[in-house]
Protein backbone atom coordinates (compact mmCIF):
# COMPACT_ATOMS: atom_id res chain seq x y z
CA UNK A 1 0.00 0.00 0.00
CA UNK A 2 1.01 3.59 -1.32
CA UNK A 3 0.03 6.54 0.77
CA UNK A 4 0.26 9.95 0.12
CA UNK A 5 0.21 12.60 2.96
CA UNK A 6 -0.86 16.13 1.65
CA UNK A 7 -0.20 19.37 3.95
CA UNK A 8 1.30 22.59 3.82
CA UNK A 9 4.87 24.65 4.49
CA UNK A 10 4.56 24.99 8.52
CA UNK A 11 3.32 22.10 8.99
CA UNK A 12 5.64 19.90 6.40
CA UNK A 13 8.86 19.39 8.18
CA UNK A 14 6.17 17.68 10.98
CA UNK A 15 4.65 15.78 8.48
CA UNK A 16 7.98 14.32 6.98
CA UNK A 17 8.74 13.27 10.66
CA UNK A 18 5.73 11.14 11.23
CA UNK A 19 5.15 9.84 7.86
CA UNK A 20 9.16 7.91 8.78
CA UNK A 21 8.02 6.82 12.22
CA UNK A 22 5.06 5.13 9.98
CA UNK A 23 7.13 3.75 7.17
CA UNK A 24 9.52 2.16 9.82
CA UNK A 25 6.81 1.02 12.29
CA UNK A 26 4.39 -0.05 10.04
CA UNK A 27 6.32 -0.96 6.70
CA UNK A 28 4.01 1.33 4.51
CA UNK A 29 4.99 3.51 1.69
CA UNK A 30 4.05 7.14 2.85
CA UNK A 31 5.17 10.34 0.35
CA UNK A 32 4.63 13.57 1.68
CA UNK A 33 3.50 15.95 -0.59
CA UNK A 34 4.05 19.76 0.12
CA UNK A 35 1.26 22.60 -1.50
CA UNK A 36 2.47 25.87 -1.72
CA UNK A 37 -0.11 27.31 1.35
CA UNK A 38 1.13 28.20 4.48
CA UNK A 39 -1.06 26.60 6.69
CA UNK A 40 -2.34 22.99 6.34
CA UNK A 41 -6.01 23.59 7.65
CA UNK A 42 -6.62 25.78 4.93
CA UNK A 43 -6.52 23.32 2.41
CA UNK A 44 -10.07 22.88 0.61
CA UNK A 45 -12.06 21.20 -1.63
CA UNK A 46 -11.80 23.61 -4.52
CA UNK A 47 -8.11 24.43 -3.16
CA UNK A 48 -7.05 20.73 -4.34
CA UNK A 49 -9.33 20.53 -7.21
CA UNK A 50 -6.96 23.32 -8.84
CA UNK A 51 -3.63 22.22 -6.95
CA UNK A 52 -3.38 19.02 -7.27
CA UNK A 53 -3.59 18.68 -11.30
CA UNK A 54 0.13 20.21 -11.16
CA UNK A 55 1.25 17.39 -9.06
CA UNK A 56 -0.22 13.85 -11.38
CA UNK A 57 3.36 12.92 -11.05
CA UNK A 58 3.57 12.68 -7.65
CA UNK A 59 0.14 10.69 -7.61
CA UNK A 60 1.54 7.26 -9.71
CA UNK A 61 0.84 4.37 -8.04
CA UNK A 62 -0.86 6.25 -5.08
CA UNK A 63 -3.40 3.58 -3.04
CA UNK A 64 -4.98 6.59 -1.19
CA UNK A 65 -4.09 10.41 -0.72
CA UNK A 66 -4.69 11.68 3.23
CA UNK A 67 -5.31 15.21 3.28
CA UNK A 68 -5.36 17.28 7.09
CA UNK A 69 -8.29 16.66 9.39
CA UNK A 70 -9.14 20.48 9.47
CA UNK A 71 -8.94 20.45 5.87
CA UNK A 72 -12.77 22.17 4.88
CA UNK A 73 -15.14 20.43 2.62
CA UNK A 74 -16.47 16.65 1.18
CA UNK A 75 -13.33 14.91 -0.45
CA UNK A 76 -15.37 12.97 -2.60
CA UNK A 77 -15.34 15.38 -5.93
CA UNK A 78 -10.92 15.03 -5.49
CA UNK A 79 -11.24 11.38 -5.40
CA UNK A 80 -13.73 11.17 -8.60
CA UNK A 81 -11.68 13.63 -10.17
CA UNK A 82 -8.14 11.57 -10.00
CA UNK A 83 -9.13 8.17 -9.33
CA UNK A 84 -7.84 7.47 -6.31
CA UNK A 85 -9.38 7.87 -2.79
CA UNK A 86 -9.51 10.67 -1.10
CA UNK A 87 -9.60 10.68 2.55
CA UNK A 88 -9.70 12.99 5.49
CA UNK A 89 -6.57 12.20 8.09
CA UNK A 90 -6.69 13.08 11.65
CA UNK A 91 -6.89 16.73 13.34
CA UNK A 92 -3.26 16.23 14.61
CA UNK A 93 -0.33 14.71 12.57
CA UNK A 94 1.15 12.77 15.58
CA UNK A 95 -2.08 10.65 15.47
CA UNK A 96 -1.28 9.34 11.81
CA UNK A 97 0.48 6.53 13.23
CA UNK A 98 -2.82 5.05 14.68
CA UNK A 99 -4.82 5.96 11.55
CA UNK A 100 -2.48 4.38 9.16
CA UNK A 101 -3.03 1.23 11.94
CA UNK A 102 -6.38 1.40 11.93
CA UNK A 103 -6.24 1.41 8.07
CA UNK A 104 -4.30 -1.65 7.62
CA UNK A 105 -6.67 -3.49 10.24
CA UNK A 106 -9.31 -2.64 7.85
CA UNK A 107 -11.06 0.52 9.35
CA UNK A 108 -12.77 2.48 6.86
CA UNK A 109 -12.01 5.93 6.91
CA UNK A 110 -13.94 9.21 5.33
CA UNK A 111 -13.53 11.86 2.66
CA UNK A 112 -16.04 13.88 5.49
CA UNK A 113 -15.09 13.15 8.79
CA UNK A 114 -11.64 13.78 10.44
CA UNK A 115 -9.95 10.27 11.25
CA UNK A 116 -9.74 10.99 14.88
CA UNK A 117 -13.30 11.06 15.08
CA UNK A 118 -13.48 7.78 13.03
CA UNK A 119 -10.97 6.28 14.91
CA UNK A 120 -12.60 6.98 18.11
CA UNK A 121 -15.94 6.11 17.32
CA UNK A 122 -14.32 2.66 16.35
CA UNK A 123 -12.43 1.82 19.42
CA UNK A 124 -14.91 2.80 21.42
CA UNK A 125 -17.52 0.84 20.23
CA UNK A 126 -15.13 -2.41 19.79
CA UNK A 127 -13.74 -2.00 23.43
CA UNK A 128 -17.30 -1.78 24.99
CA UNK A 129 -18.08 -4.94 22.70
CA UNK A 130 -15.07 -6.22 24.42
CA UNK A 131 -16.23 -4.88 28.02
CA UNK A 132 -19.65 -6.60 27.61
CA UNK A 133 -18.24 -9.99 26.90
CA UNK A 134 -15.88 -10.29 29.78
CA UNK A 135 -18.90 -8.92 32.30
CA UNK A 136 -20.89 -11.86 30.65
CA UNK A 137 -18.21 -13.92 31.19
CA UNK A 138 -18.06 -12.77 34.65
CA UNK A 139 -21.46 -14.17 35.38
CA UNK A 140 -20.67 -17.83 35.27
CA UNK A 141 -17.12 -17.56 37.41
CA UNK A 142 -16.47 -16.37 40.55
CA UNK A 143 -16.47 -18.67 43.85
CA UNK A 144 -19.90 -16.71 45.20
CA UNK A 145 -21.70 -13.67 45.16
CA UNK A 146 -22.46 -10.58 47.34
CA UNK A 147 -25.60 -9.51 46.85
CA UNK A 148 -26.25 -10.15 43.20
CA UNK A 149 -22.78 -9.10 41.94
CA UNK A 150 -20.19 -12.14 40.90
CA UNK A 151 -16.71 -12.18 42.97
CA UNK A 152 -14.30 -12.79 40.05
CA UNK A 153 -11.23 -11.20 38.79
CA UNK A 154 -12.51 -11.25 35.27
CA UNK A 155 -14.68 -8.53 36.49
CA UNK A 156 -13.31 -6.74 39.48
CA UNK A 157 -15.95 -4.99 41.79
CA UNK A 158 -15.25 -1.50 43.38
CA UNK A 159 -16.65 -1.01 47.11
CA UNK A 160 -16.68 2.42 48.13
CA UNK A 161 -16.39 2.90 52.33
CA UNK A 162 -18.30 5.23 53.51
CA UNK A 163 -18.31 7.09 57.04
CA UNK A 164 -22.07 8.75 58.09
CA UNK A 165 -23.01 9.57 61.79
CA UNK A 166 -26.28 9.86 60.37
CA UNK A 167 -28.94 8.96 57.75
CA UNK A 168 -28.29 12.35 56.26
CA UNK A 169 -24.53 12.16 55.85
CA UNK A 170 -24.99 9.90 53.23
CA UNK A 171 -25.91 12.48 50.45
CA UNK A 172 -22.79 13.46 50.51
CA UNK A 173 -21.70 10.38 48.90
CA UNK A 174 -24.15 10.86 46.07
CA UNK A 175 -21.74 11.02 43.14
CA UNK A 176 -19.39 8.63 44.57
CA UNK A 177 -22.33 6.30 44.71
CA UNK A 178 -22.75 5.96 40.69
CA UNK A 179 -19.74 4.51 40.67
CA UNK A 180 -19.24 2.13 43.13
CA UNK A 181 -20.51 -1.24 42.75
CA UNK A 182 -21.02 -1.90 46.64
CA UNK A 183 -21.04 -0.03 49.68
CA UNK A 184 -19.01 -0.51 53.11
CA UNK A 185 -20.49 1.68 55.75
CA UNK A 186 -17.70 2.11 58.34
CA UNK A 187 -18.59 2.74 61.93
CA UNK A 188 -15.68 3.88 65.08
CA UNK A 189 -15.47 1.88 68.02
CA UNK A 190 -18.40 2.93 70.38
CA UNK A 191 -20.60 4.32 67.82
CA UNK A 192 -24.49 4.31 68.63
CA UNK A 193 -25.85 0.76 67.42
CA UNK A 194 -29.22 2.13 67.14
CA UNK A 195 -28.15 5.08 65.13
CA UNK A 196 -25.84 2.52 62.99
CA UNK A 197 -28.95 0.38 62.53
CA UNK A 198 -30.68 3.56 61.29
CA UNK A 199 -27.89 4.53 58.75
CA UNK A 200 -27.83 0.94 57.20
CA UNK A 201 -31.39 0.58 56.60
CA UNK A 202 -31.54 4.23 55.18
CA UNK A 203 -28.56 2.89 52.62
CA UNK A 204 -30.52 0.02 51.52
CA UNK A 205 -33.44 2.50 50.69
CA UNK A 206 -31.23 4.77 49.10
CA UNK A 207 -29.33 2.33 46.86
CA UNK A 208 -29.88 -0.46 45.22
CA UNK A 209 -26.25 -2.13 45.67
CA UNK A 210 -24.73 -4.65 48.64
CA UNK A 211 -24.15 -2.83 51.43
CA UNK A 212 -21.98 -3.96 54.14
CA UNK A 213 -20.40 -3.08 57.56
CA UNK A 214 -17.01 -2.37 58.81
CA UNK A 215 -16.37 -1.93 62.20
CA UNK A 216 -13.86 -3.18 65.15
CA UNK A 217 -17.04 -2.72 67.25
CA UNK A 218 -18.11 -6.61 67.29
CA UNK A 219 -21.05 -5.58 69.21
CA UNK A 220 -22.09 -3.52 66.33
CA UNK A 221 -21.45 -5.52 63.87
CA UNK A 222 -23.37 -8.47 65.04
CA UNK A 223 -26.60 -6.17 65.41
CA UNK A 224 -26.83 -5.04 61.85
CA UNK A 225 -25.37 -8.60 60.38
CA UNK A 226 -28.99 -9.47 59.58
CA UNK A 227 -29.51 -6.29 57.31
CA UNK A 228 -26.21 -6.13 55.36
CA UNK A 229 -24.78 -8.31 52.61
CA UNK A 230 -21.16 -8.45 53.54
CA UNK A 231 -18.73 -7.71 56.76
CA UNK A 232 -15.91 -5.79 55.77
CA UNK A 233 -12.59 -5.46 57.70
CA UNK A 234 -12.64 -8.27 60.54
CA UNK A 235 -8.96 -9.01 62.15
CA UNK A 236 -7.47 -12.52 61.23
CA UNK A 237 -6.45 -12.54 65.10
CA UNK A 238 -10.28 -12.15 66.29
CA UNK A 239 -12.15 -13.89 63.60
CA UNK A 240 -12.63 -17.44 66.15
CA UNK A 241 -15.21 -15.10 67.86
CA UNK A 242 -17.81 -15.12 64.70
CA UNK A 243 -17.94 -18.57 65.01
CA UNK A 244 -20.60 -18.22 67.89
CA UNK A 245 -22.71 -16.34 65.57
CA UNK A 246 -22.34 -18.60 62.86
CA UNK A 247 -26.05 -19.41 62.17
CA UNK A 248 -26.17 -15.85 61.74
CA UNK A 249 -23.69 -14.72 59.55
CA UNK A 250 -22.20 -17.74 57.86
CA UNK A 251 -23.80 -16.73 54.69
CA UNK A 252 -22.25 -13.22 54.48
CA UNK A 253 -19.12 -12.71 52.52
CA UNK A 254 -16.28 -12.09 55.08
CA UNK A 255 -13.34 -9.69 54.34
CA UNK A 256 -10.76 -11.20 56.75
CA UNK A 257 -7.67 -8.29 57.14
CA UNK A 258 -3.98 -9.15 57.93
CA UNK A 259 -2.40 -5.85 59.92
CA UNK A 260 1.03 -7.37 61.06
CA UNK A 261 3.84 -9.33 60.77
CA UNK A 262 5.56 -10.15 57.20
CA UNK A 263 4.14 -11.31 54.29
CA UNK A 264 4.56 -14.47 54.82
CA UNK A 265 3.56 -14.53 58.11
CA UNK A 266 0.45 -12.56 57.34
CA UNK A 267 -0.81 -15.15 54.38
CA UNK A 268 0.00 -18.46 56.38
CA UNK A 269 -2.24 -16.62 59.57
CA UNK A 270 -4.96 -16.24 56.93
CA UNK A 271 -4.73 -19.43 55.16
CA UNK A 272 -4.85 -21.00 58.91
CA UNK A 273 -7.89 -18.38 59.67
CA UNK A 274 -9.50 -19.60 56.78
CA UNK A 275 -8.90 -23.70 56.67
CA UNK A 276 -10.55 -23.17 60.64
CA UNK A 277 -13.74 -20.88 59.29
CA UNK A 278 -14.49 -23.19 56.57
CA UNK A 279 -14.44 -26.53 58.77
CA UNK A 280 -16.76 -24.85 60.26
CA UNK A 281 -19.30 -23.99 57.81
CA UNK A 282 -18.15 -20.53 56.46
CA UNK A 283 -17.96 -20.52 52.22
CA UNK A 284 -18.03 -17.17 51.65
CA UNK A 285 -14.31 -15.39 52.43
CA UNK A 286 -12.35 -13.35 51.36
CA UNK A 287 -8.52 -12.16 52.46
CA UNK A 288 -7.29 -8.68 52.58
CA UNK A 289 -3.46 -8.75 53.42
CA UNK A 290 -3.62 -4.66 53.66
CA UNK A 291 -2.09 -2.13 51.47
CA UNK A 292 0.45 0.08 53.00
CA UNK A 293 1.34 3.27 52.26
CA UNK A 294 4.35 4.31 50.14
CA UNK A 295 7.81 3.96 52.80
CA UNK A 296 5.99 2.22 55.01
CA UNK A 297 5.71 -0.92 53.73
CA UNK A 298 3.69 -0.68 50.51
CA UNK A 299 6.88 -3.48 48.38
CA UNK A 300 5.71 -6.00 51.37
CA UNK A 301 2.41 -5.70 51.53
CA UNK A 302 2.29 -6.08 47.70
CA UNK A 303 4.17 -9.11 48.31
CA UNK A 304 1.57 -10.52 50.09
CA UNK A 305 -0.85 -9.97 47.30
CA UNK A 306 1.27 -11.76 45.34
CA UNK A 307 1.37 -14.68 47.61
CA UNK A 308 -2.39 -14.08 48.50
CA UNK A 309 -2.99 -14.96 44.37
CA UNK A 310 -0.54 -17.61 44.21
CA UNK A 311 -1.49 -19.93 46.97
CA UNK A 312 -5.14 -18.93 47.72
CA UNK A 313 -6.17 -19.15 44.32
CA UNK A 314 -9.99 -19.55 45.07
CA UNK A 315 -10.18 -17.36 47.73
CA UNK A 316 -11.02 -13.74 46.39
CA UNK A 317 -8.28 -10.94 47.58
CA UNK A 318 -9.40 -7.70 48.37
CA UNK A 319 -7.02 -4.74 48.09
CA UNK A 320 -7.71 -1.12 49.70
CA UNK A 321 -6.60 1.39 47.49
CA UNK A 322 -7.10 4.31 50.04
CA UNK A 323 -4.56 3.96 52.45
CA UNK A 324 -2.14 5.05 49.15
CA UNK A 325 -4.29 7.82 47.88
CA UNK A 326 -5.05 8.96 50.91
CA UNK A 327 -2.05 9.10 52.93
CA UNK A 328 0.15 10.69 49.89
CA UNK A 329 0.17 14.06 48.73
CA UNK A 330 0.07 12.80 45.21
CA UNK A 331 -2.74 12.99 42.40
CA UNK A 332 -5.04 10.88 43.13
CA UNK A 333 -6.05 9.57 39.69
CA UNK A 334 -2.89 8.52 39.37
CA UNK A 335 -2.25 6.53 41.72
CA UNK A 336 -5.59 4.61 41.43
CA UNK A 337 -4.55 4.03 37.86
CA UNK A 338 -1.05 2.03 39.06
CA UNK A 339 -2.95 0.51 42.30
CA UNK A 340 -5.75 -0.44 39.49
CA UNK A 341 -3.20 -2.16 36.79
CA UNK A 342 -1.10 -3.92 39.33
CA UNK A 343 -4.41 -5.26 40.95
CA UNK A 344 -5.82 -6.72 37.47
CA UNK A 345 -1.80 -8.42 36.84
CA UNK A 346 -2.45 -10.12 39.99
CA UNK A 347 -5.72 -10.92 39.63
CA UNK A 348 -7.33 -9.23 42.24
CA UNK A 349 -11.02 -9.41 42.29
CA UNK A 350 -12.34 -6.45 44.65
CA UNK A 351 -11.37 -2.72 45.61
CA UNK A 352 -11.98 -0.50 48.62
CA UNK A 353 -11.20 3.02 48.06
CA UNK A 354 -12.70 6.68 50.36
CA UNK A 355 -12.98 10.07 49.25
CA UNK A 356 -12.53 11.44 52.57
CA UNK A 357 -10.31 14.53 51.35
CA UNK A 358 -10.39 17.04 48.67
CA UNK A 359 -7.28 15.33 47.14
CA UNK A 360 -9.45 11.91 46.64
CA UNK A 361 -12.78 13.25 45.57
CA UNK A 362 -13.46 11.40 42.88
CA UNK A 363 -11.58 8.32 43.37
CA UNK A 364 -14.26 5.76 43.23
CA UNK A 365 -14.96 6.92 39.52
CA UNK A 366 -11.18 6.98 38.77
CA UNK A 367 -10.48 3.42 39.81
CA UNK A 368 -13.51 2.32 38.21
CA UNK A 369 -12.38 3.41 34.84
CA UNK A 370 -8.76 2.60 35.09
CA UNK A 371 -10.08 -0.99 35.95
CA UNK A 372 -11.96 -0.86 32.90
CA UNK A 373 -8.87 0.37 31.12
CA UNK A 374 -6.87 -2.73 32.69
CA UNK A 375 -9.24 -5.35 31.84
CA UNK A 376 -9.60 -4.00 28.22
CA UNK A 377 -5.44 -4.31 27.87
CA UNK A 378 -5.54 -7.72 29.74
CA UNK A 379 -7.93 -8.89 26.86
CA UNK A 380 -5.73 -6.99 24.08
CA UNK A 381 -2.91 -8.02 25.56
CA UNK A 382 -0.83 -4.84 25.30
CA UNK A 383 -0.13 -2.36 27.99
CA UNK A 384 -2.92 0.30 28.96
CA UNK A 385 -2.14 2.52 26.24
CA UNK A 386 -3.81 3.54 22.62
CA UNK A 387 -7.22 2.57 24.13
CA UNK A 388 -10.51 5.00 23.30
CA UNK A 389 -10.22 6.23 26.88
CA UNK A 390 -7.81 7.38 29.04
CA UNK A 391 -6.52 8.54 32.71
CA UNK A 392 -4.60 11.99 31.38
CA UNK A 393 -5.98 15.79 33.00
CA UNK A 394 -3.06 17.09 33.31
CA UNK A 395 -0.34 16.53 30.38
CA UNK A 396 -1.59 15.41 26.92
CA UNK A 397 -0.71 12.28 25.43
CA UNK A 398 0.64 13.56 21.89
CA UNK A 399 1.78 17.06 20.61
CA UNK A 400 -0.73 19.26 18.73
CA UNK A 401 1.59 21.05 16.66
CA UNK A 402 -0.75 23.58 14.62
CA UNK A 403 1.65 26.09 12.93
CA UNK A 404 0.76 29.90 12.32
CA UNK A 405 1.75 32.11 9.87
CA UNK A 406 4.51 34.57 11.51
CA UNK A 407 3.20 37.57 11.64
CA UNK A 408 4.32 41.00 10.39
CA UNK A 409 4.92 42.76 14.42
CA UNK A 410 5.71 40.82 17.19
CA UNK A 411 5.49 41.86 20.86
CA UNK A 412 6.51 41.11 23.88
CA UNK A 413 4.04 41.22 26.50
CA UNK A 414 5.94 41.48 29.85
CA UNK A 415 3.64 44.24 31.92
CA UNK A 416 0.28 43.75 33.24
CA UNK A 417 -2.67 46.61 33.25
CA UNK A 418 -3.53 47.88 36.98
CA UNK A 419 -6.67 46.72 38.00
CA UNK A 420 -9.29 49.22 38.20
CA UNK A 421 -12.64 48.88 40.51
CA UNK A 422 -15.24 48.38 38.15
CA UNK A 423 -18.49 50.96 39.02
CA UNK A 424 -20.67 47.95 38.28
CA UNK A 425 -19.47 46.12 41.43
CA UNK A 426 -17.51 42.91 41.81
CA UNK A 427 -17.65 39.57 41.50
CA UNK A 428 -16.96 36.44 44.39
CA UNK A 429 -16.98 33.03 42.61
CA UNK A 430 -16.67 29.54 44.05
CA UNK A 431 -16.88 25.86 43.58
CA UNK A 432 -19.58 23.57 44.72
CA UNK A 433 -18.44 19.74 43.75
CA UNK A 434 -21.43 17.91 45.23
CA UNK A 435 -24.18 19.63 42.86
CA UNK A 436 -21.54 19.84 40.22
CA UNK A 437 -22.25 23.88 39.83
CA UNK A 438 -20.19 27.06 39.29
CA UNK A 439 -21.27 30.30 41.66
CA UNK A 440 -21.08 33.72 40.94
CA UNK A 441 -22.22 36.33 43.07
CA UNK A 442 -22.24 40.00 42.45
CA UNK A 443 -22.07 42.87 44.73
CA UNK A 444 -23.06 46.58 44.27
CA UNK A 445 -19.68 48.39 45.23
CA UNK A 446 -19.30 48.58 49.26
CA UNK A 447 -21.81 46.46 49.43
CA UNK A 448 -20.95 43.09 51.80
CA UNK A 449 -23.90 41.28 50.62
CA UNK A 450 -24.38 40.08 47.36
CA UNK A 451 -27.47 41.55 45.07
CA UNK A 452 -27.29 38.36 42.38
CA UNK A 453 -26.09 34.74 42.43
CA UNK A 454 -26.11 33.36 38.87
CA UNK A 455 -25.27 29.34 39.15
CA UNK A 456 -24.74 26.45 36.44
CA UNK A 457 -21.92 24.55 34.98
CA UNK A 458 -21.03 26.34 31.54
CA UNK A 459 -18.80 29.54 31.98
CA UNK A 460 -20.15 30.39 28.78
CA UNK A 461 -23.74 30.23 29.66
CA UNK A 462 -22.96 31.58 32.99
CA UNK A 463 -20.52 35.22 31.32
CA UNK A 464 -23.58 35.27 29.63
CA UNK A 465 -26.30 35.86 32.02
CA UNK A 466 -23.10 38.65 33.17
CA UNK A 467 -23.59 40.31 29.79
CA UNK A 468 -27.25 40.53 29.59
CA UNK A 469 -27.64 41.77 32.95
CA UNK A 470 -25.14 44.66 32.81
CA UNK A 471 -23.22 43.85 35.65
CA UNK A 472 -19.59 44.36 33.86
CA UNK A 473 -18.42 47.79 32.34
CA UNK A 474 -14.31 47.78 32.20
CA UNK A 475 -12.48 45.42 29.36
CA UNK A 476 -9.65 43.89 32.02
CA UNK A 477 -13.20 42.81 34.29
CA UNK A 478 -14.56 41.18 31.67
CA UNK A 479 -11.10 38.96 31.01
CA UNK A 480 -10.62 39.13 34.69
CA UNK A 481 -13.91 37.25 34.81
CA UNK A 482 -13.57 34.79 32.19
CA UNK A 483 -9.99 33.80 33.51
CA UNK A 484 -11.76 32.71 36.97
CA UNK A 485 -14.70 31.07 35.23
CA UNK A 486 -12.11 29.06 33.22
CA UNK A 487 -10.12 27.76 36.26
CA UNK A 488 -13.63 27.32 38.32
CA UNK A 489 -14.92 25.08 35.91
CA UNK A 490 -11.22 23.61 35.49
CA UNK A 491 -11.61 22.82 39.17
CA UNK A 492 -15.18 21.58 39.08
CA UNK A 493 -13.91 18.74 36.23
CA UNK A 494 -10.90 17.67 37.71
CA UNK A 495 -11.82 17.65 41.41
CA UNK A 496 -10.31 20.31 42.41
CA UNK A 497 -10.55 23.37 44.80
CA UNK A 498 -11.05 26.31 43.78
CA UNK A 499 -9.40 29.43 44.93
CA UNK A 500 -10.59 32.77 43.67
CA UNK A 501 -7.30 35.25 42.47
CA UNK A 502 -4.51 32.33 43.55
CA UNK A 503 -3.36 29.99 40.72
CA UNK A 504 -4.34 27.23 39.74
CA UNK A 505 -0.66 25.32 39.56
Amino acid sequence: MKLLLVTGRLAYKHVVEVAEKTRRELGVEVDVLELPIPVAAMINVNYLLRELPRHRSRLGGVDIIIVPGYADGDMSSVSSSFGIPVIKGPRYVYDLPLMVKALLEGVKFSPVIPADEVLREYTEKREQEILNKVKARAQGTGVFTIGSLRVTSDYPLVILEAYAKSPDDLERYKEAFKHADAVSLGFPYGFDVEESVRIVKHARELLAKPIGVDSVDFNLVIKVAEIVDFINGVPVESAERLVDYRSLIREKPLVLTATTGSPRDRIDLLKKRIAHLEERGFEKLIVDPLLMPPLQGLVESLEAYALAKREMPNTPVLMGTGNVTELVDVDSIGLNALLAFIGVELGIELYLTTEESAKTRGSVKELRKALDMAVLARELKRPPKDLSTNMLVAKSKRRAVTPLPRAEVIVNAVERLPLRHDPRGYFKIAVNHEKGEILLQHYEPGALKPSLEIRGRDPYAIFAEVIRRNLVSLYEHCFYLGYELAKASISLKVGREYEQDKEMF
